[in-house]
């Protein structure tokens, strides 16, 4: 079950399920090999993690978040980014951040935009998340980046962003080896808001037009 949650969260973040497309069944259970109740098991734990919105009586179809909500979402995140940030300053060992710095070389040589890039930079970042110390903090920003994953996998996709991304991991990992503690802070907090920015400017300019005259 495990893995065609996987799948569908997959599907879900690269947009081959859009927001507000009804999740048929008969459909999923003929793909997957899988019988109706797990299926249906993996769809109300998709909703549980807020990818999916369950009716009785239409079935599951993929969430769709507006410009504010997409807003207030990496409004928290930043904050709990920050928060965690300072506290993975002071755990964060010099064999992480070799780690870091090796990660960080493949995915400077890495140019496709697949689902290794994807593990390749979330294991960069795993090695600050599990340094926080803090698991009711890091299950609370996990659940919010799974959530936002298209715009994520947005971020990918463009070639500037793509590269303010690298360039901010290096700069990371280089405020970790001066002892840079506010920069950290600092770039923890602030490096998913431009892709945000262009993702919202793109896929809801009329949104974007409302919120700023309101």
């Amino acid at each position: 079950m495990e893995n065609i949650i996987q799948e569908i969260e997959y599907s879900i973040m690269v947009g081959e399920f859009r927001p507000k497309q009804k999740l048929v069944e008969t459909d999923l259970m003929q793909y997957f090999s899988a019988g109706r109740g797990v299926v249906r098991d993996s769809l109300k734990i998709l909703a549980d993690r807020g990818l999916v919105v369950r009716n009785e009586n239409r079935g599951a179809t993929v969430i769709e978040l507006s410009a504010k909500e997409i807003r207030d979402l990496y409004f928290l995140r930043s904050h709990l980014e920050g928060i965690g940030a300072e506290l993975a300053f002071d755990r964060i060992s010099s064999k992480d951040i070799e780690q870091m710095s090796k990660l960080q070389e493949e995915l400077k040589n890495y140019t496709q935009v697949d689902r290794k890039l994807l593990k390749l930079h979330e294991t960069l970042h795993e090695i600050i998340f599990r340094s926080y110390g803090n698991n009711f903090l890091l299950r609370q920003i996990k659940s919010l980046i799974t959530i936002a994953g298209p715009v994520r996998y947005f971020s990918y996709t463009q070639p500037d962003l793509r590269e303010k991304r690298i360039r901010e991991h290096d700069e990371m990992i280089q405020s970790l080896k001066n002892s840079d503690k506010d920069r950290f802070i600092r770039l923890c907090q602030n490096h998913m808001i431009p892709g945000m920015e262009a993702y919202i400017s793109i896929m809801y300019p009329h949104e974007v037009r409302n919120f700023k005259t309101n």
